[in-house]
């Protein structure tokens, strides 16, 4: 009988010490609030939704208040490595994202987290406006052509009209931009960046057609121009529209030695752009921090813009990059701050 039991205590032992150590999982209360970007609640619930960059994390959560309040108790594994982050979703609207891979509930059982902003999806700049409602009289017959042309795909036709409409209305500042568009369609970069910069001269106060200048700018790395476009930009953006005009300055400052101009700049991206284009801002820390020297947290920004968008088409490029940061060898290794 002794016998049997110490076999049968040698093979549970044996079984114990082959079996997988159970991960450290901690029950952790996240509180958090979703607004406006003026700090008023959103006009309706929100969602709250987890995304991870193992897929296997993403994970839909509660439902805010009246308020713009939420509380989501989630277990969290600190040992786990994973980027994942918080946004808030509601139709026709885009939310800023909180990062939450850091949570480990070793410290705290309750948590609160930074606020989330919700903002309306707004029109893309590079997005016709079809509509007629301040078009000029002597300019509408032309319009109407250029909009039957562009609906047909012509854009030679378009542009053709689009020509017409800006001489019979030079200050129609919408007309100017609207060219714009059909002419970067058209490959005709040059004459797309005259557009724009017509428009903005015929109407100072058309925000899109300075938001179209800074890709413009820093698609033909016109760092100067670009710099100059954002700070207008951002000072008419009064509702903070079109943060992505932060980014684009980030880049412009890092090109023309402002590095810390660019580090604030490519933080203000990051806490206001949506997560897939803000992510591309973690990038360009990187690059910050590389160039001043700090190379552990160049690794960081480059490593987490990686984890949140391993699909970018330069990917590789700037992975090869990251392998090569702080040695001699990757000196001449310098991806595009940002994508054409």
């Amino acid at each position: 009988m002794l016998k049997i039991c110490l076999l049968q205590s040698i093979c549970l032992a044996s079984f114990l010490a082959v079996q997988p150590a159970t991960a450290d999982v901690y029950p952790v209360i996240i509180k958090g609030k979703v607004t406006m970007p003026d700090g008023s609640p959103p006009p309706k619930p929100v969602g709250i939704q987890r995304i991870c960059s193992d897929l296997t994390g993403s994970a839909p959560g509660p439902i805010t208040n009246s308020k713009g309040e939420y509380l989501w108790r989630m277990d969290v594994d600190p040992m786990r490595t994973r980027v994942c982050r918080l946004e808030a979703t509601l139709p026709g609207y885009v939310s800023t994202a909180v990062d939450i891979s850091g949570l480990n509930g070793y410290n705290s059982t309750a948590i609160e987290l930074q606020t989330i902003i919700l903002r309306d999806r707004i029109p893309d700049p590079s997005t016709i406006n079809f509509s007629e409602a301040d078009v000029p009289g002597k300019a509408r017959s032309s319009w109407k052509e250029a909009t039957k042309a562009v609906s047909a795909a012509n854009i030679p036709e378009a542009e053709k009209h689009l020509k017409e409409v800006t001489e019979a209305a030079p200050k129609f500042g919408r007309g100017w931009h609207t060219l714009g568009i059909v002419e970067e369609a058209g490959g005709k970069q040059d004459e797309a960046r005259a557009a724009y910069e017509h428009a903005v001269e015929a109407d100072p106060k058309l925000l899109i057609s300075y938001v179209a200048l800074a890709r413009v700018y820093i698609r033909v790395k016109d760092w100067q121009d670009a710099a100059k476009d954002c700070d207008a930009a951002l000072k008419l953006d009064v509702k903070r529209q079109y943060p992505e005009v932060y980014l684009h300055q980030a880049v412009a400052f890092f090109q023309l030695n402002d590095l810390s101009g660019a580090e604030v700049s490519a933080k203000q991206a990051l806490e206001s752009m949506p997560s897939k284009q803000g992510s591309r801002a973690e990038f360009v820390l990187g690059r910050i921090y590389d160039a001043k020297g700090d190379y552990d947290t160049a690794r960081k920004h480059v490593q987490k813009f990686l984890d949140l968008d391993p699909m970018a088409s330069d990917a590789g490029l700037i992975q090869a990059y990251l392998q090569l940061l702080g040695k001699p060898e990757g000196k001449g290794v310098a991806p595009d701050l940002e994508l054409p």
